[in-house]
């Protein structure tokens, strides 16, 4: 049985796209998308070569198996895959925002426990996500990382507020996000975007702060 229909879904969420949107990448309607993913029919090869090739995913693999979030991203030979196995025990589940999810008209960003998860070994009881490095994140001018980089975030907690100063960190809250770097002055604690935007680190508004706790770069 062809695994296309599958496979779109999972794209699509991956990515953070809409079926409108995924549509409009290859000429398509919604309605088309929507007949895929409920298996009522089956794209036509030359969309099916256009889909593996802006994706780089090989033609066979796209039809005949069910990709995994790690395929999908290209993290197979880095990461443990989705659904785990033997294998992940000592590793953490990280909810994953790709560089689509940001893009406009996508419909936001949505719950956390609603994103594809990978595996990372991250060795800490803290709650991490990762998000892909992209120009509509807002960031500060002096951000070192390169476009499409990943970036693994740590929850922010009461026991690392003395380690965030000059570190660079994320605020999300409903659908805005951006990347900024701390400023800590006795308890005060800011993470500041650039001269006109900055946020307060309260209580109330803990769950919004993340502190960056690594990178993954492909090297070529």
């Amino acid at each position: 049985m062809s695994q296309i229909g599958n496979n779109i879904k999972k794209l699509r969420k991956v990515k953070g796209l809409s079926q409108q949107a995924f549509a409009e990448l290859f000429g398509l309607t919604r309605g088309n998308i929507s007949s895929y993913e409920e298996f009522r029919a089956e794209p036509r090869i030359e969309v099916i070569l256009q889909i593996a090739k802006y994706f780089s995913i090989p033609v066979a693999e796209l039809l005949e198996k069910q990709l995994t979030v790690n395929e999908i991203l290209n993290f197979e030979d880095y990461f443990v895959e989705e659904k785990g196995g033997k294998n992940t025990k000592n590793l953490a589940q990280i909810p994953f925002l790709g560089r689509e999810a940001f893009q406009v008209d996508q419909g936001g960003i949505g719950y956390l426990a609603d994103l594809p998860q990978i595996y990372f070994p991250a060795y800490s009881k803290s709650r991490f996500m990762a998000v892909e490095n992209s120009s509509f994140i807002p960031r500060p001018v002096s951000f070192p990382f390169e476009e499409n980089a990943v970036l693994f975030f740590e929850h922010v907690e009461v026991d690392i507020l003395h380690t965030l100063h000059k570190h660079f960190g994320l605020y999300l809250k409903g659908d805005v996000l951006f990347f900024g770097q701390y400023e800590v002055e006795g308890k005060d604690i800011e993470l500041v975007l650039n001269d006109w935007k900055k946020v307060s680190f309260t209580a109330e508004e803990a769950e919004c702060f993340w502190k960056l706790y690594a990178k993954f770069e492909k090297v070529f």
